[in-house]
């Protein structure tokens, strides 16, 4: 386990031992540990949901790209039966 130092404000380091004692946390070191799992967390959710929602819109946009496509094989079929000798 890595150790790291942090400087808090008064406020921020009051606010903290409050916490910790009214959540039952036995440190201060573990409910901070806690407190940064919660917010890696947050930050993974948060990009996995826009790379889902990029996701969604390019396979939209291609979804629209093969209906224009596939709307246009029967004028270019009949194109190549024109053209036919």
């Amino acid at each position: 386990m890595k150790t790291i130092t942090v400087k808090l404000e008064d406020e921020l380091a009051n606010a903290v031992e409050r916490v910790q004692k009214d959540a039952g946390f036995r440190t201060k070191s573990e409910m901070i540990r806690e407190g940064l799992r919660v917010l890696i967390a947050r930050e993974r959710h948060r990009k996995l949901a826009e790379n889902l929602t990029r996701y969604l819109r390019d396979r939209e946009a291609l979804d629209e790209a093969a209906q224009e496509v596939e709307e246009r094989i029967p004028s270019t079929e009949e194109a190549l039966k024109r053209s036919e000798p």
